[in-house]
């Protein structure tokens, strides 16, 4: 992925994280580079300290998954 194509993917991770509900993927694509993907968060969850996570994964040229909190 070249730098454009991270900065659709990141833009389109943090809009997905913080807006679409568990199991709704949201598609990013750059027409230039013809790259595109998606994130589709898995799971929301508070943690004992209180702190909300949520799992999610993306694909891309390849699948990954992760976890993101605050």
């Amino acid at each position: 992925m070249d730098c454009n194509d991270q900065n659709y993917h990141q833009q389109t991770t943090q809009h997905a994280l913080e807006t679409q509900p568990a199991g709704t993927a949201a598609s990013w694509n750059n027409p230039d580079s013809g790259h595109a993907g998606t994130v589709t968060p898995t799971r929301t969850y508070q943690r004992a300290d209180g702190t909300y996570c949520r799992d999610y994964e993306q694909r891309s040229e390849e699948r990954r998954v992760g976890k993101e909190c605050r």
